[in-house]
């Protein structure tokens, strides 16, 4: 076999310092492995991304130094090196998943696996590129929110609402569980917002959904549907009695005065509940049941609550806005 000449030897110097200039220049992590998946190699990305020097990395097995975990059940995923090198094939991570720091911090990363082949062909290792996905998963995660949840207030809004009713529907029709939903409506705030403004109106249907959040469990839905009106999802409510409940609490809850630039303001509500399925078995007619009992009570003098298919109705003290 010809030595290489002290041309040949130049040219091989030059251009490996091109291959490291470019591989230490671009964003994305890369770790090469020989065929045993032994770290051989790390660009300054990956030494970042890992938390492992080059001088530490090395020799060490891939799955020490790139470790992988299922984004949403945290379990540990397997690094795609060794399956890339034994199929002698492309591989990546399918699921979302996140980069385990050698500080124990997590970053979200799409990762894949390509083989390395010798002159002759043969599989000698394989290299690994990993890209931090961090600020597209913000982006698409702040996308998802604006499109399923109230930009004022941050409720659900109508879009995620339907859908977390329409599986409460299908739930109660396979377990014959009962549930009830709220139709709830801030009386005068018309007036208060024609007063003093939007931003004063934007100010009190912040602090009446927080007041709404309050009055409700943690497995409850509440919902600005648009305006001054609210729906509450109440699960696995076994009568009218804990729907009723709820909504006196919501009465008596936004009764008292809300504090809006240095002026206090008293408002009421208006409830109206329907049941499943007593009332409906459909999401729609649900809907259209406690918005009917809501009518029937703003009717009958606001401030109050009212059931679709009873006659219990609940006044409390008629609170003007001032």
């Amino acid at each position: 076999m010809k030595k290489p000449g002290p041309l040949d030897l130049d040219t091989l110097f030059i251009e490996r310092e091109r291959a490291q200039v470019t591989l230490d220049s671009i964003g994305d992590a890369v770790v090469s492995t020989d065929f045993r998946g032994r770290v051989t190699y790390l660009n300054k990305a990956a030494e970042y991304l890992t938390g492992f020097p080059q001088e530490d990395a090395f020799g060490r097995p891939i799955d020490e130094v790139f470790r992988l975990v299922h984004a949403e059940s945290g379990r540990p995923l397997d690094c795609p090196v060794a399956e890339s090198i034994i199929e002698n094939q492309r591989r990546s991570v399918d699921a979302q998943c996140l980069l385990l720091h050698r500080e124990k911090t997590l970053v979200p990363v799409d990762v894949s696996a390509t083989p390395i082949h010798d002159r002759l062909g043969g599989v000698v290792g394989s290299v690994l590129v990993a890209h931090d996905v961090t600020a597209a998963r913000e982006l698409s995660d702040k996308l998802a929110r604006l499109a399923l949840y109230d930009h004022l207030t941050g409720l659900p809004n109508r879009t995620l609402f339907a859908d977390r009713l329409d599986r409460a529907v299908g739930l109660a029709k396979r377990t014959g569980d009962s549930f009830s939903l709220l139709y709830i409506d801030l009386d005068n705030f018309k007036e208060v917002n024609d007063r003093l403004g939007h931003q004063a109106g934007d100010l009190l249907l912040q602090i009446a959904a927080d007041r709404l959040l309050h009055c409700v469990r943690d497995s409850d839905t509440v919902s600005r549907q648009g305006g001054d009106e609210f729906l509450a999802l109440l699960i696995n409510c076994g009568d009218v009695d804990a729907g009723i409940l709820c909504a006196q609490k919501i009465v008596e809850t936004l009764s008292a005065p809300f504090l809006i630039d240095g002026e206090h303001l008293r408002l009421s509500a208006t409830v109206g509940i329907a049941m499943y399925p007593l009332d409906a078995t459909e999401a729609r007619s649900l809907v259209r049941a406690a918005d009917s009992a809501m009518y029937r009570a703003k009717c009958a003098g606001r401030g109050r609550y009212e059931c679709f298919s009873t006659s219990t109705s609940t006044q409390t003290k008629q609170i003007e806005c001032r």
